[in-house]
């Protein structure tokens, strides 16, 4: 008789052969949102999230030390992705008031076409909270993705304030928030609730950026 051979765990069964790993965290990352969207940010739970990825939790923690490093994953995707956005404006477009716009459509673009991931990072998830916008002087290339968006707004409203002639006269950190908080604003209000809306929403965005 032939001994049974032990049945393989499912970390056995599921694990990427090695220099795969970083499509696994993908997979793990793209059920994360699932679950969150699904459970809500106080529902979901690593135990659910290692059972749909056919992982024990030990096996999970391979991959992600804990629920927070995954929502902080999942948060700098996103900013990751916006930043690649903006990259793309600042290279099409000459500095000024018309990159400013383009910035704006930029970012309510984004929001709109990935509401999942937006809603995760900045409405209705826990891990932008975590992350205070600090050290904000360091070399730009050396900041987070958060970091990032804030400093290529920023210095985008000192060009084109500078090319006015009215840079002297604004705080450039407080413009940069005004910016960003009425964008998001906008985009929040388009995915959470768009039958509050009335207008037309291109012509409510380009109304938007013109008041900025």
């Amino acid at each position: 008789m032939v001994a049974a051979t032990p049945e393989a765990s499912p970390e056995t069964r599921t694990r990427k052969p090695k220099g795969q790993g970083h499509e696994r965290r993908a997979e793990i990352l793209a059920a994360a949102k699932a679950l969150i969207l699904a459970e809500g940010d106080a529902g979901f739970t690593t135990r659910q999230l290692a059972a749909r990825v056919g992982l024990s939790q030990t096996g999970l923690y391979v991959y992600f030390k804990s629920r927070e490093e995954i929502f902080d994953a999942l948060c700098r995707e996103s900013f990751a992705a916006l930043a690649a956005e903006f990259r793309a404006v600042e290279t099409s477009i000459p500095p000024g008031r018309e990159r400013l716009r383009a910035l704006g459509r930029a970012y309510i673009g984004f929001g709109l076409a990935h509401p999942n991931e937006y809603r995760l990072t900045f409405m209705d998830g826990p891990g932008v909270a975590k992350h205070p916008m600090t050290g904000l002087e360091a070399p730009f290339d050396s900041q987070g993705a958060g970091n990032q968006v804030f400093l290529m707004i920023r210095r985008n409203l000192e060009a084109a304030l500078a090319a006015e002639g009215k840079l002297e006269t604004q705080d450039l950190t407080l413009a940069t928030h005004t910016v960003w908080f009425a964008l998001h604003g906008l985009v929040a209000a388009f995915i959470a609730r768009p039958l509050f809306l009335k207008a037309e929403p291109a012509a409510l965005i380009e109304a938007m950026l013109a008041s900025l």
